[in-house]
């Protein structure tokens, strides 16, 4: 598990941003999403729901329109008069889960919003909780389940923590469940960061930087099993064998901590416990008459390999398992980082000196006065500058190291002039944009027909 904190951080490594046309992902969904839509009810039903193809359908159309420039634009252009560069950007389709870019923006904001408004400056550690395969069905044909399986973690954290300061103690932590496991399979599991810790009612806090992990498996393992009796999901005989069983499947990590002094940690671990299913530097298609799938990893010893080869049918079946329902909260807050505990900060002021700068920013007193010439409209001086900017451009800055609204030809500041929307108006631009040859990445002409 210590390698997921250097997987995490070599997802941060600058490049240069360049804007992107059609996914090796989406070309694969134009191909053969037909096919997949065939073949549902015989081959995939069974295991996705028989239900979902509808769900499934209009989640990918939105996939499929992802930059698309056909669908509206947004005109950016160099503020500096002697140059007047500029380029259109498509609009996003916020599929989360499915579109690698989209989830790339929700994993980024996440991740920012974990480190700079809500996680304590304190160690922190990762725990990852997994269950053995008999109990991984329950999650596909109940997709609330994993909400009260990540409340009875967080109790058995705080159980834990409480035992080994010997007295009662508030801890915090945020616990994001996944679906996917390596090569996309179905592999339900839980992440969780939590101080190291937690605050007596003096308000020191207690470092515990050290667990007996082979105890809270144990308990785990008895807490879940009891959950899945007491909810006639498991028979009791069957509750009884999993309980003697030698190789449980149960199994809880913690190898991987974070210091309190280490932003980047806190953001590396952030995205990683919210990072989407996919990756597509892991995705190779084949192209051929059926386009056969190659998903590559680091090399596992449970699959003895780092590679499997699918059809193009089937590995989007894989993908398309990991579709949450809508409005389904994967990632929960408990502790003193729920939303509840977080309403009393103030009232603590043991917690508002660790608490992040932007938490301390935005419940800073408001200024008594702005500066401004009597009678005049006065600055709106509660919103900072970097809150007004566009978050996707402040995102690009954050991944790739260069900001998407400073020109390339003069380093001028870029602007939004436009946003078009009327289908005419963005095909009569688009057409003049191939006929004089400079067409916008990734444009196929043939879709302007």
């Amino acid at each position: 598990m210590a390698d997921q904190l250097a997987f995490a951080l070599e997802t941060t490594s600058p490049c240069t941003y360049r804007q992107r046309g059609a996914s090796t992902l989406q070309s694969l969904f134009q191909r053969h999403f037909a096919e997949f839509c065939a073949r549902y009810e015989a081959d995939y039903a069974r295991r996705l729901g028989r239900i979902r193809l509808e769900r499934i359908r209009r989640v990918v159309q939105r996939f499929l329109d992802c930059g698309n420039y056909t669908r509206g634009v947004a005109r950016i252009q160099c503020t500096n008069p002697n140059c007047k560069s500029e380029y259109f950007r498509p609009f996003s389709c916020k599929t989360f889960y499915i579109c690698p870019s989209c989830s790339q923006k929700r994993t980024l904001l996440f991740a920012e919003y974990m480190n700079e408004r809500l996680m304590l400056r304190l160690p922190h550690r990762q725990f990852v909780f997994t269950l053995p395969k008999v109990l991984r069905v329950f999650f596909r044909h109940d997709r609330q389940l994993h909400g009260e399986i990540s409340r009875l973690i967080h109790r058995l954290l705080q159980d834990f923590f409480t035992a080994a300061a010997g007295m009662r103690i508030r801890t915090g932590g945020v616990i994001a469940f996944q679906t996917s496991g390596e090569f996309v399979r179905w592999n339900p599991h839980w992440h969780g960061l939590f101080l190291e810790g937690g605050f007596d009612r003096n308000g020191r806090f207690v470092h515990i930087p050290t667990m007996n992990l082979a105890k809270m498996s144990a308990c785990f393992r008895h807490r879940v099993v009891e959950f899945f009796r007491q909810r006639q999901l498991l028979n009791e005989r069957l509750a009884k064998n999993m309980l003697e069983w030698t190789h449980s499947g149960f199994s809880v990590d913690g190898s991987v901590g974070i210091p309190a002094g280490s932003p980047k940690a806190r953001e590396a671990l952030s995205q990683y416990i919210a990072r989407p299913p996919v990756s597509l530097k892991k995705l190779l298609v084949e192209e051929g008459g059926t386009d056969s799938v190659l998903y590559y990893t680091a090399y596992n010893d449970y699959f003895r390999t780092n590679a499997k080869l699918f059809s193009a049918s089937d590995f989007l079946a894989e993908l398309l398992q990991h579709l949450p329902e809508p409005r389904t909260r994967l990632i929960r807050a408990y502790g003193l980082y729920s939303s509840r505990a977080r309403g009393t900060w103030l009232r603590m002021p043991y917690l508002v000196r660790l608490a992040p700068e932007g938490w301390k920013q935005d419940h800073s007193p408001p200024p008594s006065a702005c500066v401004g010439a009597p009678g005049e409209p006065q600055p709106d001086c509660s919103v900072s500058a970097m809150e007004c900017r566009s978050a996707w451009a402040r995102l690009i800055a954050k991944v790739y190291e260069v900001d998407p609204l400073v020109c390339l030809s003069c380093g001028a500041a870029m602007r939004v002039l436009a946003v078009i929307t009327e289908p005419q108006q963005v095909l009569k631009i688009l057409r003049h944009l191939v006929k004089i040859g400079t067409p916008p990445p990734g444009l196929d002409p043939a879709s302007l027909n």
